[in-house]
């Protein structure tokens, strides 16, 4: 195996997992906008669906720019 063909593998590999992960992430924030919504009347709960929605967008963020970072990454190394 060429080593233009191990990065297009692992490339392949990592893009794959973000995208699982970038679907995680999305669950996460629905899942804390239900709580947000469904549960207003108490604090606590309303609080704890607005951190969800938070880190559930961090995460989104974070695996969407690790997405295009591969790109820019694989066009850089191979041809």
């Amino acid at each position: 195996m060429t080593f233009a063909g191990l990065v297009t593998t692992l490339v392949d590999f990592i893009r794959s997992t973000v995208s699982v992960l970038i679907g995680i992430g999305l669950v996460i924030f629905l899942w804390g906008i239900v709580k947000y919504i469904y549960q207003s009347a108490s604090p606590k709960a309303h609080g704890y669906g607005r951190d969800m929605m938070v880190w559930g967008l961090v995460a989104m963020f974070v695996m969407v720019s690790v997405w295009g970072i591969l790109g820019m990454a694989q066009t850089a190394f191979l041809p």
